[in-house]
């Protein structure tokens, strides 16, 4: 299986310092898994727009993917964002593209785990 992750944009972003992109690294392996939740709840409970809603949670996870070179993920969170705020609910493919954002970020989650530990303080 491919990487989802490239860290080229992180990288220059940094000047290359590899303990600046860590901190970027765990912001990121703490704060989506969050996000990645909240869109499942509120697909559950049909929130797809406002405050907490899912279009919300993918607005707050777009830039964060587009950091760590997660672009698929980015487009992806993109846009379903678009796509419900011009609906205002779900569509026939939400929870397929859901389920591989999901995918995408677990995936990451390996691969930037492995750079953490491949790179100690």
């Amino acid at each position: 299986m491919a990487n989802v992750c490239n860290l080229e944009q992180l990288s220059v972003m940094t000047g290359g310092d590899k303990s600046v992109m860590k901190e970027f690294v765990r912001m990121y392996l703490n704060d989506t898994p969050q996000l990645i939740l909240k869109i499942r709840n509120a697909n559950t409970n049909q929130q797809y727009v406002g405050e907490e809603s899912v279009a919300w949670c993918c607005h707050k996870i777009a830039p964060q993917l587009s950091y760590m070179g997660i672009a698929e993920g980015y487009d992806l969170a993109k846009s379903v964002e678009g796509k419900l705020k011009e609906l205002t609910a779900g569509y026939p493919e939400l929870n397929n593209e859901l389920s591989k954002l999901n995918d995408l970020c677990m995936q990451s989650y390996r691969e930037l785990n492995d750079f953490i530990n491949s790179n100690p303080d």
